[in-house]
């Protein structure tokens, strides 16, 4: 057998996984590649055998598939906050969709699905708002790939300016010790889609700022019109305002602390509550004709999932940033609802992160 840790293998890399990784197979296993690109011929060692898995690591590239390109990041393959510099943007794109679809046929057992659309991020580099960054003693930077070493960064490919200005600051700083710290080039008062969104310090924002206002029409127009919406997960209020002017009342309901930046940024009715706790004591009889979900990347709770179905929306639509929880999610709501749209969005190109906006209408 050739695939046992720390030998060497030639792989032919077949297509992208959902974790950003390339696959290829040997002795009967899927082997999980990183910094791979479909078309790859490579020569690769192998780091770790499981039953049915291993994985490895690039030792060269024999030959290159057709959308591998130089990475335009001094830093790639140390760093990892980018998962996908290596690929041209359109691969990137076909994969995102491709990943989507697998994991609607694969989990959720969907069948004669929707054509998916795909929405492009306006820029590829340079675009990102928001960023978590570590340091450690004379080093601030990202995370090393797979590991917990910071790697010093001067310059980051994919920051936007003002936000590559907060990282020069903490650089300027020399900041003590080891930790992370959230960076955003923008302030606790932004300009979005016309108006103006209170955003707490501490509030979770996407960070695609010239994807902004294209993903709030995208969600809108999904959600319709009507009398009465919920959102659920609403975070600072991103897509509420959107609903309520598309429905006569709207509930929306956010955990965090995010929620009293949804009661400046909106007219809903905004409740500071978990989810799963409310969902399950009051969706049923509020009755909503739409549900917006907008949950973290691990989905929907089961209890979600079951209180939404009880109260028989119209319409479902689904925020989701993590194609296998949100099949996992669709396979949940069951038979009582069909897949009508699927949108795919380029959130936080130059990594494997895919955004879906699925439309649920019900049969």
């Amino acid at each position: 057998m050739s695939a046992q840790v720390g030998a060497l293998v030639e792989l032919a890399i077949e297509r992208l996984a959902a974790g950003g990784d390339g696959i290829a197979h040997v002795d009967g296993l899927t082997v999980f590649v990183p910094i791979a690109a479909p078309g790859d011929r490579v020569r690769a060692r192998i780091t770790r055998v499981e039953r049915r898995f291993a994985r490895a690591e690039i030792e060269a590239v024999l030959v290159p598939g057709p959308a591998r390109r130089e990475p335009p990041c001094a830093y790639y393959g140390r760093c990892g906050g980018c998962s996908w510099l290596h690929l041209d943007e359109a691969e990137q794109s076909r994969a995102r969709v491709a990943i989507v679809r697998e994991a609607l046929e694969r989990i959720a057992h969907a069948e004669r699905l929707p054509e998916i659309e795909h929405v492009a991020s306006p820029a590829a580099l340079a675009y990102r708002s928001r960023a978590r960054i570590a340091h450690a003693p004379g080093r601030v930077g990202f995370r090393a790939r797979g590991s917990h070493e910071v790697v010093d960064i001067e310059h980051c490919a994919v920051l936007d300016s003002a936000t590559e200005t907060e990282l020069m600051r903490v650089r300027a700083s020399r900041p003590r010790g080891q930790g992370e710290l959230e960076i955003r080039g923008y302030g606790e008062r932004l300009e979005v889609g016309g108006g103006v969104l209170a955003v707490g310090a501490s509030a979770f924002f996407q960070a695609n700022r010239p994807l902004w206002e294209r993903w709030q029409a995208v969600v809108a127009e999904a959600c319709g019109h009507g009398e009465r919406a919920c959102e659920l997960y609403c975070g600072v209020g991103f897509f509420t305002r959107a609903l309520c002017a598309r429905f006569a009342r709207v509930v929306a309901v956010e955990r965090s602390p995010a929620a009293r930046d949804a009661r400046m940024n909106t007219t809903a009715l905004v409740l500071e509550a978990s989810c799963e706790d409310w969902a399950a004591r009051e969706l049923e009889a509020f009755a909503p004709e739409l549900v917006l979900v907008n949950p973290p990347r691990t989905g929907c709770h089961q209890s979600v999932s079951d209180a939404i179905r009880a109260s028989r929306p119209r319409r479902i639509v689904y925020v989701s940033c993590d194609a296998p929880t949100l099949a996992r999610d669709v396979a949940r709501l069951g038979a009582d609802f069909r897949i009508a749209r699927i949108v795919v969005l380029d959130a936080l190109p130059q990594t494997h992160h895919v955004e879906v906006v699925l439309v649920l209408e019900s049969v």
